[in-house]
């Protein structure tokens, strides 16, 4: 009877081992495979280094994400407007040029990404780059105009330094990317290069040069607006570029300084080059 019972227990004792060993590898192997949340592949550019301002950040992900999340759980430092798009190769562009000779801090940061199930991206990725000091050229072969785009902080700013040239207003888009506006000055006292910026008409081209392309913008309409429409700076999904100076209100240079009229050029991108 005791070799009986001996025989039960070291048997029960086998069992339950057996049970403790084998159920957990049952229950892993059975678990759903698809509860595990995103995981990134791969990040372009990897890590710091001198970039472009026209820099873009690539995502790789193993399944396709949810855009708008995406959007929240990205982060630069200084901050910058930018758009994401695609499934699961995402694309992180930011809407303007970045800032020329300035060191960047990109961030993917974790718990805010998830994937089309919803399940959340838990990882994180961060590098540091330093933007090159490229400029902009602009060339305007109806009046034989060439030369660099002038840039600063705020518009007031780039006003004051344009000169007979042309300036970017900033917090726009950049070229082949939105709405690329750019200022000119224009008066009817002053033989100004962009006096002649009334005269383009269909056909005509603008062409904006940056990092190594070429992109070439086709006249579409000219309009006189007031000093107050700001609509004209405002972004656009297709790139086009958008020319503005100083008018009469007969469209053609203002015989006064400080006219409350703008002449506006829009031109749609036509193609860029290589």
């Amino acid at each position: 009877m005791k070799r009986t019972l001996i025989t039960v227990f070291c048997g029960i004792a086998a069992v339950v081992f057996l049970l403790a060993v084998l159920l957990p590898a049952v229950a892993a192997y059975a678990a759903p495979q698809g509860d595990e949340g995103p995981r990134l592949m791969r990040v372009s550019p990897s890590g710091g280094g001198v970039l472009g301002r026209d820099a873009t950040v690539s995502l790789s992900f193993d399944r396709p994400m949810d855009m708008e999340s995406l959007e929240r759980a990205v982060y630069f430092e200084p901050p910058v407007s930018f758009a994401v798009s695609g499934e699961s190769e995402c694309l992180v562009v930011p809407v303007n040029l970045l800032a020329p000779d300035t060191q960047y801090s990109f961030r993917l940061q974790p718990g805010s990404a998830r994937d089309l199930e919803g399940r959340r991206f838990d990882g994180e990725a961060a590098f540091t780059f330093t933007t090159r000091g490229d400029g902009m050229i602009m060339e305007i072969p109806a009046f034989s105009f060439c030369g660099e785009i002038v840039e600063a902080k705020d518009p007031r700013g780039v006003a004051s330094i344009i000169g007979f040239g042309v300036g970017h207003y900033p917090g726009t888009g950049r070229p082949g990317r939105g709405n690329f506006v750019i200022m000119a000055h224009a008066s009817g006292q002053i033989d100004f290069t962009f006096n002649r910026l009334f005269d383009l008409e269909e056909g005509d081209e603008i062409r904006v040069t940056y990092g190594g392309r070429d992109y070439i913008y086709r006249w579409s309409e000219g309009r006189v607006v007031s000093d107050t429409e700001m609509w004209i700076v405002d972004p656009t999904a297709d790139p086009i570029l958008t020319a503005f100076v100083c008018c009469a209100e007969n469209g053609r240079p203002s015989p006064t300084f400080h006219p409350p009229f703008r002449y506006v050029v829009r031109a749609a991108l036509a193609g860029a080059s290589p």
